[in-house]
């Protein structure tokens, strides 16, 4: 018994001196800035807000594989669910046109109005 506690005591002893890491301390070089140097500024235009229409045709706790993998959808998370919208469409008459091809599949489907990718009320989207 005494040898084998003197064999594990040696092995402990070799395994923890044996892997000691040297750490080397990096030092970062940075290149002095000419004190005449000009700093342009870029002027960046501000892009109107992206209203565009999609169609929806769920909105699930789990996701649907099936509804996932047909085309031209395309699937958001939102407030803990996950939603499936099919096409994007510049105008509202556009969507509805969908929906109505959609609803008979789809008996919930409807138009979804997304102000930059978010989205928003149709009314308001129909006023702006």
């Amino acid at each position: 018994m005494k040898k084998i506690i003197i064999i594990f005591s040696m092995m402990v002893l070799l395994f923890s001196c044996g892997n000691k890491e040297v750490k080397k301390e990096k030092q970062e070089i940075v290149a002095p800035v000419p004190t005449d140097t000009i700093v342009k500024e870029e002027v960046v235009e501000a892009q109107e807000p992206s209203l565009v229409f999609t169609v929806q045709i769920a909105a699930l706790r789990n996701p649907n594989n099936q509804l996932a993998n047909l085309e031209g959808v395309n699937t958001f998370e939102e407030n803990l669910l996950t939603k499936y919208r099919i096409g994007t469409f510049e105008t509202y008459e556009e969507a509805r046109s969908k929906r109505n091809q959609l609803r008979y599949k789809y008996k919930g489907a409807f138009v979804q109005a997304l102000k930059n990718n978010r989205p928003i009320n149709i009314k308001e989207a129909l006023n702006n």
